[in-house]
Parts: C-alpha cells; structure tokens; sequence
C-alpha cells in the first residue's frame, strides 16, 4: 500500500494528468499486471491550442489642434493645419495611467487667439452687413457715411501696418536676444576650450554687434518708411480722387444750368447768366483744387524718392560698416583667443537668457496688443459700413444671399478658430495608458502624434488553422500564458476573422482570432510571445475516465472495470465529451471504481498516459484535470 501511495505522488508531481495503479491478477509473477485509474468528478474540457503575441486594444494618436486619430498599425501623421504649437507644459510620460479628460499637455495659444479675435472681427462684420441690406433704404447723407467708411478702413490698414511692424521689431528683439545668448555660449566654450579671451576679441565683438544692430535698425526703418509712404499715397489717391468726382459734379450742374427752361404757352426762359457764372467759377475752383492736388502728389512722390535713396545709402554704409568689424575680428582672432574669467561667460549666458525670456513675454504681450487694435479697427470699420447702408438704396436677393453666404462663411471661421484655440490643450480622449510622449516644454510640438495613448485593455492576437475554425465561438473562455513573465492569464474570444490567408509553402490556410484579457500580469508589455488555448467544449463536475480506457466506437463505447478480486470485466458505458486525455461518463460507472488503462510486466513497475497543454488549464492537464 505505501509503494501505491508513493507512486500516485510521483505521477501527480509530475503534472500527467492520469496516475495509474498496478493491480496484479492472481497467478504468480507471470500474471498480468493492469494499469487503472479511478472514476473521478472533474471538468472535462476540450481545447484549441495557438500562439501569438500580446497588443493593446487600440492606441489614440493625439496632435495639438486636431482631433484623436486611431492607429491602423502605423502611427498617423498629425493634421494640426499651418499653426505652429510651442509646448507650454508636458504633464505626462510614457507609462502614466489617465482619466478621460485629462490634461496631457498645453501649448501657447497667442498666436490662436489672435486668429480667433480676426475671426470674431470678421463675423461683427458679415452680421453687420448682413443686417443693414436686410434693413433697406433712408434719406440721410451719404457723403458723411461714405466718409466715416474711409476713415475706418484707413484705421484699420495702419492697425494692420503696425501688428506688421510690432511683430518685425518684436521679431528682430527676439533674434538679437538669441544672438547675444548664443554668442555668450560660444564665448563661455572657447574660454573652456583656450583659456579666456582679450579684451581686443570683446570689442570687435561688440563693434559686430553695434554695426548689425544698426544695419537691422537702419532696414526697418526703411520698411516702415516704405509704409507709411504707401499709406500718404493712397490718402493722396482719396484726395485726388475726391477733387475729381467735385470737379465732374460742378461740370455737370454748369451743363444742367445752361439748358433754356422751357415755360407753358411761352418761349422758354434763357438760362440764368448769375448761375452760370456760379457754376464757371465753382468748375474753375474745381480745376484749380485737382491742379494743386496733383502737383502735391508729385511732390510728395519725388520726396518718398528721395528718401528713399538717402535711407539705401545709409543702409548700405551700415552694411559696409558691418563688414569692416567683422573683418577686423577675423584678423585679430588669427593671433589666437585672449583671456577672460569663466565666472564673467557664465554671468553673461545667465543675463543673456533672462533677456531672452523677457523678450519673448513682451512679444507674445504685444502680438495680443496689435490683435486687439486690430479687432477694435474691425468693429469700427463694420460700425461705419453700417451706417453707410442704412443710408443707401436697399439691396437686392443676390446681394442678401450673398450676405447670408457671408455670415455662414465667417460663423464656421470663428468656429474652426474656436477649435484651434481648444486644441492648445491636450486631453485625454478616453481612460488608458500614455504609450508615447513626442514633446518637450518650451520647443515646438513636432509634425507627427504629440501624445499616444493606449485604452480598452490588453488583447493577444494569434491565428488557428482552417480545421480548428469551425469550433471555435466569439465568447469561448481562453487561457493565455505570457512566455516572458511566466504567467497566465484568463481571457475571451473577442472576434474570429473570416477571410484567411496562406503562410508560407506549407499550404495551410490560417485565419486571425483575437482574445480580451480579463487582467494582464505586471509586466505585460506590447509585443510579448504568449500561448493561446480556448475552451471550445466543456463538461463541468462530470463522471471521466482517461481516454485510454474506452474501447469500441461512438456509441458502443466499453471500459474494463476491476472486479473486488483484481480480476477485469467488460462494462458498456454511455459517452459525453471525450477529449485526447478524458472522456466524460454519462452512465455505467460509479465515482471511486477503477477501470482498466493498459497492461504492464511485472518490472515495469508503473505506467501512466495523459497529455494535453500542462498549465493552460485550471486544475492540471490541459485535457480535462488531474486524475486520481
């Protein structure tokens, strides 16, 4: 009895499934010896074995102004259109758990904003339109209208001029910043590097520095000049154009004045002499006006010119004044760096780059200043085309309809603006896990996913032969072993594909199937190598015996059961699932018998027989659990 117990330990340990006990018939040591095992109340199950490797459910790709996009295997590009995104804050990294809604990152929403004010400028304008055409005509004055129309239009250019003019200065601030900044590095390197520099190197250093200044200084005054040039000639152009239109009217009331006045039963009355003679001098004062104006024009043109050469010729002498300090540097530097204190450098790229981010708070403050003036222009222009059109004729159905096209037009501009802006803050778009950071604070964000995050849990993805198809079910439960960690995890048949493919010159069509992991073990990483085995037929809490011990077909199935005496008999049993290592019994047998599972000589000591896919499957082998 106890070399039965030790033997039924060993096979246990071992995981085969089925422990087998030698039962030797009477007759001396040439009788035969039976291996059997007992009737037991397991689980039988049948499994469908394959393998493949472990992936997220799905991954976001997410981009400052633009929406979520799903990966398809290869990350997308983001569409953030032509705004460029300078990262504020990244509040995340690779491996950090989210929430939906929660903020990943942030970017600079100046530039958006701005584009939202002109956005919202242009709409006050299409809605005002829009309402004094649908309002129709009045009896007020037009000139004054037309007027105010003029005024605010030449408002809202300079505003314009200056938003140019402010972000060039601002620009160029920025630029010389940076330059000073990188110049006190490149100083603090060739100290490190030569030992410290001469007092001769600083000054033409600083002379480069004064000379570049003043060609930069020198080239935007030039272009403000060239502006505001732009600006007095078209004032002149309205003037001009002004003196025309009194000079055509007085020509017209001195042809009107000067046709006879035809009177009832009469002759008609010859025109007025003192009329005439008004209308002569009011065409003459006309001429004269247009005469002067023109001439002033002239003027001021041959004065813009004028200007215009004396500023080149400064610029060009600032330019040659650049080019002799920089050539004097190179000169001096050929004899090699001179001294200066390492401390001092370091000094330098520290004020340097305070200057710096002083300089870029200021522009992004002014580029906000320069919008707002130029929404405030806006709405002053859209006031006075308001006041104009309430002064004229009513307009038509095209000219309402196109209006209303208009206002639809400037509604989805403000709309998309609205987005944009909304997008300089990066949510998450569902719970998950961050795969992937692309960013980095104060650098702009880069022309691909900023942030990629992965949700819907963990999957594996394998693929199962043409014969194994038909029995497998979306929802069959599955067992997942991850190779790497050592571990196993329950799971569900998620989707079967339908469409197979041949791999390889095997032939073999195979089909994709994915299984939903219940909860993945720590550790679990995309990419890992796991075995796949779904339960595709099940018999919980059932009468089995191995599978060995069934003799006869489906349907006339026997198994020899051992008699009180050690002595087999023939039994017939009716049959339920029968896997490659158990076989459920409906009827014939009772819990604790012993049935026959082959025969073994007398030094053979033990046998046992079982199979299937070891830790896979809860309880022992992967036909059906431990026997005993």
């Amino acid at each position: 009895m106890k070399w039965k117990v030790a033997v039924t330990v060993i096979l246990l340990a071992v995981g085969v499934g089925t422990a087998g006990f030698v039962i030797i018939s009477p007759g001396g040591s040439g009788s035969t010896q039976y291996l059997t095992s007992a009737v037991i109340r397991t689980t039988v199950a049948r499994q469908m074995a394959a393998s493949g490797s472990v992936r997220w459910a799905a991954i976001y790709d997410l981009a400052f102004g633009a929406s979520p996009v799903l990966e398809t295997g290869v990350p997308a590009s983001a569409s953030s259109g032509a705004t460029t995104w300078v990262v504020k804050r990244v509040a995340v990294k690779p491996g950090d758990r989210v929430t939906k809604g929660a903020i990943l990152a942030t970017a600079d929403t100046a530039a958006a904003a701005a584009s939202l004010a002109l956005a919202k400028a242009s709409l006050a304008v299409a809605q005002a339109r829009l309402a004094v055409d649908k309002a129709g005509p009045s009896a007020a004055d037009r000139a004054s209208a037309y007027d105010a129309i003029v005024q605010a239009q030449q408002q809202l250019s300079l505003a314009k001029q200056s938003q140019a003019d402010t972000a060039r200065q601002s620009a160029l601030r920025l630029s010389q910043a940076q330059q000073a900044l990188q110049a006190a590095q490149a100083k603090l390197a060739a100290d490190q590097a030569a030992g410290p520099p001469t007092a001769t190197l600083q000054a033409d250093q600083a002379a480069i520095t004064q000379a570049q200044q003043q060609v930069d200084m020198l080239t935007l005054q030039n272009q403000a000049a060239a502006g505001q040039a732009s600006a007095l000639a078209q004032q002149n152009a309205l003037k001009l154009s002004q003196a025309q239109q009194a000079l055509q009217l007085a020509q017209a009331q001195l042809a009107r004045d000067s046709i006879p006045v035809p009177v009832p039963s009469s002759s008609p009355l010859p025109p007025d002499p003192a009329k005439i003679a008004a209308d002569q001098a009011a065409v003459i004062q006309a001429q004269q006006q247009l005469a002067l104006l023109t001439l002033q024009n002239q003027a001021s043109d041959s004065q813009a010119s004028a200007l215009a050469q004396q500023n080149a010729l400064k610029l060009s002498q600032a330019q040659q004044a650049l080019q002799a300090a920089q050539a004097k540097l190179a000169a001096d530097q050929a004899a090699g760096p001179p001294t200066a204190t390492l401390q001092a450098d370091q000094a330098a790229i520290t004020q340097a780059q305070q200057q710096l981010d002083t300089l870029t708070l200021q522009h992004r403050s002014s580029l906000d200043q320069a919008a707002g003036q130029i929404a405030a222009a806006s709405l002053s222009l859209s006031i006075a085309q308001h006041g104009y059109a309430s002064k004229v004729v009513g307009a038509t159905a095209s000219v309402l309809a196109s209006d209303a096209a208009a206002l639809v037009s400037a509604q989805e501009s403000v709309r998309q603006a609205q987005l944009t802006l909304d997008g300089a803050t990066l949510r998450s778009p569902f719970d998950g896990v961050v795969t992937a950071v692309n960013v980095v604070a104060g650098a702009a964000a880069p022309a691909a996913p900023d942030v990629a995050v992965a949700v819907g849990g963990w999957q594996v993805t394998g693929t199962v032969t043409e014969t194994d198809l038909p029995s497998l079910r979306v929802g069959q439960a599955a067992n997942v072993a991850i190779s790497a960690l050592g571990a196993t995890a329950a799971g569900t048949l998620l989707s079967i594909g339908l469409t197979g493919s041949i791999s390889g010159s095997s032939g073999v069509v195979s089909y994709p199937i994915v299984i939903a992991l219940n909860a993945a073990p720590p550790g679990t990483a995309a990419g890992m190598s796991a075995q796949i085995a779904v339960t595709t037929a099940q018999a919980p809490g059932v009468l089995a015996v191995p599978s060995v011990a069934l003799a006869g077909s489906p349907g006339q199935y026997t198994v020899r059961v051992l008699d009180a005496a050690g002595r087999p008999h023939d039994r017939t049993v009716q049959v339920g699932l029968v896997t490659s290592t158990l076989a459920e019994i409906k009827s014939g047998l009772t819990e604790g018998e012993r049935v026959v599972t082959g025969t073994a000589a007398p030094q053979t000591g033990t046998s046992s027989s079982g199979g299937g896919l070891p830790g896979l499957l809860p309880g022992g082998g992967g036909g059906g659990g431990g026997q005993q």
